[in-house]
C-alpha cells in the first residue's frame, strides 16, 4: 500500500499512470464534476467515472488519477499562467488545458501522482484551437 496525502492508495496506482483518457472525455468528466452539486469531491468523482466508464474500470481509476494530478498542477506558476481566477472561490481553465490532462505524462514525486508539467504544457498547446487566420 503506498500513501498520498495521508491517505492509503492501493499498489493498482502504478500502472494507472500509463492509462490515457480521450481529451474529449477528460473534458465532458470534468465538466460533470464541476456541474454535480452535493457529496465530497471524493464521492462524487468516483461516483461520476464509475459512471461514465462503466463502473471500476481502468478508465475510470485512470480519470479519477488524472483529476487529482490536475488539481495539484494547478499550484505550479507554470500551469498558474493558463489559469485566470476571477473570484477567490473560483479559477477558469482552459478545455485545452483539461483535454490534456487526459493524455499528458503522469509521474510519482514525494509519493504523490503528479504530471510532468513540461509535457502537460505541450500537450496543451497541441489542443488549441488555432487563434486567427494567418
Amino acid at each position: 500500500m503506498r500513501y498520498m496525502n495521508n491517505e492509503a492508495v492501493p499498489s493498482l496506482t502504478v500502472p494507472n499512470l500509463t492509462v490515457r483518457v480521450d481529451p474529449n472525455e477528460m473534458v465532458q468528466y470534468v465538466q460533470e464534476l464541476m456541474n454535480t452539486p452535493g457529496a465530497t469531491a471524493r464521492d462524487t468523482s468516483v461516483a461520476l467515472a464509475h459512471r461514465q466508464w462503466g463502473g471500476d474500470t481502468p478508465l475510470a481509476r485512470a480519470a479519477q488519477l488524472r483529476w487529482s494530478a490536475l488539481n495539484r498542477a494547478f499550484g505550479d506558476a507554470r500551469v498558474s499562467t493558463w489559469t485566470t481566477h476571477p473570484k477567490r472561490d473560483q479559477i477558469h481553465v482552459p478545455a485545452a488545458l483539461i483535454a490534456a490532462a487526459g493524455v499528458a505524462r503522469l509521474t510519482m514525486a514525494e509519493q504523490e501522482v503528479v504530471f510532468d508539467i513540461p509535457t502537460l504544457l505541450d500537450a496543451t498547446l497541441e489542443l488549441c484551437e488555432p487563434a486567427g487566420h494567418a
